[in-house]
């Protein structure tokens, strides 16, 4: 709503005002009246209290239009200005936000650097001699505005290698996965390992087949499930290729349909294009015989 808009709004509002003076006053049902009293005497409100208050109607929207005009022009105080002590107070906030935010990064870019160092120090000299360039794999921190960061990829994969390493009871993995072939290759192995120790040690073969058995029942204390049966291997070994040759042939299948469906449409766009063209020789046919043109098929017919 622009000035000029604005400025005829307030005159109408003061027409109006005006104008109500002129009109005849409402009839009103007689009452009693009432007046005050002020030390026993009666007083009555003066005639002119509603022109005052007119005349002040009309004074509190010119200066509510003055207002809006300054603040445009950007002069005069906003209306929503904040005193000194409340933006003390937020400034003061904010500082405090951004100081234990600072502090909770810190402590968290220090723990991990803590935790990558603990094993990338053997080999922290051997990377420098090799490549001074290929520092970005080593644990290093960038300083921006007093914050360090830390190559956190890096160092989730140390660590995801270091857990794997400790979840490994006895250096001996878990027969786990759907993997069966390779799972069925690893059991055969084992077994051929145990039987060439049996044959050098008895009793080392059997220390390393018991220890095998205890770590597989930590692993399955654990609720991780140990697929080391042979025979039940090879039997889910010949159940998925059993699936996988019927998922094939049914793949064919669909590919065979397919490649027909094509062929049949393909044949059928074909007859109704020599459909149409016949057609179309027919139609020029009659016409010309209606012409009184003689076609060569026409003395054909007519010899026979």
């Amino acid at each position: 709503m622009d000035l000029a808009s604005k400025d005829s709004y307030i005159q109408k509002l003061a027409s109006k005002v005006f104008s109500q003076r002129d009109q005849e006053p409402k009839k009103r049902p007689f009452a009693h009246f009432k007046a005050e009293t002020v030390n026993g005497s009666t007083t009555k409100t003066p005639k002119g209290v509603n022109v005052q208050s007119n005349f002040s109607t009309v004074d509190v929207l010119r200066k509510r239009l003055h207002e809006k005009i300054e603040e445009s022009r950007g002069q005069g105080a906003p209306k929503d200005a904040l005193s000194e002590a409340v933006q003390a107070k937020r400034a003061k906030r904010k500082l405090e936000r951004e100081r234990k935010k600072r502090k909770r990064k810190e402590f968290r870019m220090k723990k991990l650097a803590e935790n990558g160092s603990q094993e990338q120090l053997p080999e922290i000299k051997q990377e420098e001699q090799k490549a001074p360039a290929a520092s970005k794999r080593n644990e290093t921190a960038i300083v921006f505005n007093k914050v360090e960061t830390v190559e956190e990829g890096y160092v989730d994969k140390i660590q995801k290698k270091k857990d794997k390493k400790k979840s490994i009871k006895g250096q001996i993995t878990p027969l786990t996965g759907r993997n069966y072939k390779q799972l069925l290759s690893r059991v055969e192995a084992r077994k051929a390992k145990l039987e060439k120790l049996r044959e050098k040690d008895e009793g080392k073969a059997r220390e390393m087949e018991e220890k095998m058995k205890w770590t597989n029942l930590l692993y399955k204390a654990e609720g991780i499930k140990i697929k080391d049966d042979e025979n039940m291997l090879r039997a889910s070994l010949k159940k998925k290729e059993k699936r996988r040759a019927q998922r094939k042939k049914n793949w064919d299948k669909r590919s065979e349909n397919i490649i027909e469906k094509m062929q049949q449409r393909q044949d059928k766009r074909q007859r109704n294009i020599q459909k149409r063209k016949q057609g179309k020789i027919e139609k020029k046919k009659d016409r010309a015989r209606k012409k009184g043109r003689v076609l060569p098929e026409d003395l054909k017919k007519a010899a026979v």
